[in-house]
């Protein structure tokens, strides 16, 4: 997603991500990857639950638990969300350019 920040910019798309990792956790990767969007730490998974999208793999205990599915939830600027793009598999990603054609389409 870092390499299509700026095209995000121009198209007055944001990028949020929330994920269940610790804040500290988040920080390194932020920090590795040179990213500029902001980062939430859902530790106890209650967004990601709310959602609908935890990944149902992992029991409470787990070390993965809370952990969701990867994917994209498109919200206009009513936070409604008006579009969803999500992957069964951890090994896969939705790319940026992918992501923001769909964000458009949907917000269109």
């Amino acid at each position: 997603m870092q390499a299509s920040v700026e095209d995000f910019t121009e198209a007055g798309v944001g990028i949020v991500v929330v994920t269940y990792d610790a804040p500290a956790l988040q920080q390194q990767f932020v920090e590795a990857g040179g990213i500029t969007y902001p980062f939430i730490s859902d530790i106890d998974a209650a967004t990601i639950l709310a959602l609908g999208v935890l990944n149902e793999g992992y029991e409470p205990g787990d070390d993965a638990y809370g952990i969701p599915h990867p994917g994209v939830f498109v919200l206009n600027r009513d936070r409604e969300i008006v579009g969803k793009i999500f992957i069964e598999s951890y090994r896969e990603r939705v790319d940026g350019p992918g992501t923001l054609a769909y964000a458009l389409e949907v917000l269109d």
